[in-house]
């Protein structure tokens, strides 16, 4: 479990550290993102390529819910 906690901060690390690379040397950023509060996705997104990122996010997120529902069939029941 240590090693699995280790590894997930070891790649959020690198990314973060990918975004503010990228973020310098451009000068201009995008940003976007979904929240889900219950059921309900809230997308946003800002710069030129906001809207594209969100809605990357968005089916990003949906992928991971379904994924979460199928893992939970599998092992609890149906």
């Amino acid at each position: 479990m240590q090693r699995l906690f280790t590894a997930g901060l070891l790649i959020f690390l690198a990314g973060f550290g990918l975004l503010l690379v990228g973020a310098a040397s451009q000068g201009g950023s995008s940003a976007g993102g979904v929240v889900f509060i219950g059921p309900f996705p809230i997308a946003f997104g800002s710069g030129p390529g906001g809207q594209n990122l969100a809605l990357l996010s968005v089916v990003i997120g949906a992928v991971m819910v379904g994924m979460m529902v199928l893992w939970g069939w599998r092992y609890f029941g149906r």
